[in-house]
């Protein structure tokens, strides 16, 4: 029970003159705001959030939630298709940025050629990525002469066959350097269908880097003659028949990548040829192959081969490594070659000719 000082109190009489004061002041604020001049919408609608009492940071959670709401918007939401380019407008794009030093930037398009890019002379030409670029013609990139050449950066490279080219000596390859013409290829994916994936010969140079060479038509990588060839945290899948193969007085190095799967061996070396391997796994398919195959039988022959830390994998269906003939065999670190060394020569095939 309520005391009687209480319970008066809260009499209707002491309540109605409380009810009036209350009304005349809210119709006071009213006719002030009226007076006012009403200001953008969104000054209005703050004002009216402030007046029914929602919090700062309800505000706040609202913001959030539809910026969140925008973005996972924009996440589903299929993305318009970039148009391909042209294959005149990117000879002409190629041209243009050789002769102002300037690269050609791919932005997620996509170029079908028929003939390849031919980097001559001089020539400095470079691309970036993200892009695909398509080529049904012998090469997708030919480099030649003695400049800095082609310097390609973030693209899926793809050479595709064509009907004018069924003869062996016309499969071609993806990227083809000869003379003293110079690639560099950074985190590119490279592949043809029926040719080499990387094609040197002659005094040639080129410098792999973070790339894939993904099952091409023939060898992945042929290195001929006195070209030269550096590969690193890469890999170089498949390759029917060879990973890399070497001839002549040729010189690759690879660090720290995969050679794996392909047909006949993963890496072929012979005459006076120069192959080191460091911290790569090799894998083959033949089991009448070693995965590694070093050989100079020729009187004049002096090849060498360099194996540090180097695993041949256990999917090898063959022996791990052979060498024959006057090649000087240097080991470093700790191989893992399923086996010791043979001497046996490579059974020479009429497709290796």
């Amino acid at each position: 029970a309520l005391r009687p000082e209480l319970r008066r109190s809260r009499s209707p009489s002491t309540r109605a003159p409380r009810r009036a004061a209350v009304r005349s002041s809210k119709t006071h604020q009213t006719r002030s705001r009226a007076a006012q001049p009403l200001g953008p919408p969104a000054a209005r609608w703050t004002r009216r959030v402030g007046r029914r009492g929602c919090p700062a940071r309800h505000i706040m959670q609202m913001v959030l939630l539809a910026r969140t709401a925008h973005a996972l918007t924009a996440q589903v939401a299929p993305k318009a298709s970039v148009p391909p380019i042209s294959e005149h407008r990117f000879l002409e794009l190629c041209r243009a940025a050789a002769r102002c030093g300037r690269p050609v930037e791919m932005q997620g398009r996509r170029v079908a050629l028929t003939k390849a890019i031919r980097v001559q002379r001089q020539d400095e030409l470079t691309i970036h990525g993200p892009g695909r670029i398509d080529g049904s013609g012998h090469s997708v990139f030919q480099i030649e002469g003695n400049g800095q050449g082609l310097l390609l950066r973030d693209l899926d490279l793809r050479h595709r066959r064509a009907p004018d080219r069924a003869e062996k000596r016309s499969l071609g390859a993806c990227v083809f350097a000869r003379g003293r013409g110079a690639v560099k290829l950074q985190r590119c994916r490279v592949t043809s269908e029926e040719g080499f994936g990387v094609w040197l010969v002659q005094r040639a140079r080129a410098v792999l880097h973070a790339c894939e060479i993904i099952d091409p038509g023939r060898t992945a990588v042929a290195v001929f003659n006195v070209a030269k060839l550096d590969v690193s945290s890469s890999t170089i899948q498949g390759g029917d028949q060879h990973g890399v193969c070497m001839r002549g007085e040729a010189y690759v190095s690879i660090r720290d990548s995969r050679v794996v799967g392909a047909a006949d061996r993963a890496c072929y070396a012979y005459m006076s040829a120069r192959l080191e391997l460091a911290r790569t796994e090799v894998s083959a398919k033949d089991a009448t192959c070693a995965a590694i195959q070093c050989e100079a039988l020729r009187p004049h022959d002096a090849a060498r081969l360099v194996l540090d830390d180097v695993v041949v994998a256990s999917d090898t269906r063959g022996r791990g490594c052979s060498v024959a003939g006057n090649v000087a065999l240097t080991l470093l670190g700790s191989n893992e070659l399923r086996g010791p060394i043979d001497d046996e020569p490579a059974v020479v095939r009429e497709r290796d000719l």
